[in-house]
Formats: C-alpha cells, structure tokens, sequence
C-alpha cells in the first residue's frame, strides 16, 4: 500500500520517527490500529446506549464488536 501524506505531514511524522528510533511504517500502523480500536468503542458504546438505558459493564459492551 502507499500512501501520500503532505509535505509537513510526513517531515512530522519522520521527526517522531527519529525520536522514538522505530520506522515511519511502525508508528503509521500503530497509529492506524489505534484509530480502529476507537472506533470499534465507539460503536459499542452506541450499541449499549440502545439497551434502554440499563448500565452494562465495560467489558460486556467490548465484547459486542
């Protein structure tokens, strides 16, 4: 896959990467995984928000992906 970022955006990204001594690659899929995980909370919790109000435990709600 290749991807394109802005000029700034990937001078950005190639400092962090210097910083943290791991590849531009590393830090992309980390932060991809990251943005996965939040969304696929977020859908449960607007899963759980349709249970007529009931509370339900955390980790009953992750188990709804």
């Amino acid at each position: 896959m290749d991807l394109k970022l802005p000029p700034e955006t990937d001078a950005a990204l190639a400092r962090e990467a210097r910083r943290a001594g791991k590849p531009k690659a590393t830090l992309l899929q980390s932060a991809v995984e990251a943005y996965l995980e939040e969304r696929s909370d977020a859908r449960a919790v607007r899963a759980a928000r349709c249970q007529g109000g009931k509370p339900i435990p955390w980790s009953r709600v992750k188990r709804r992906d």
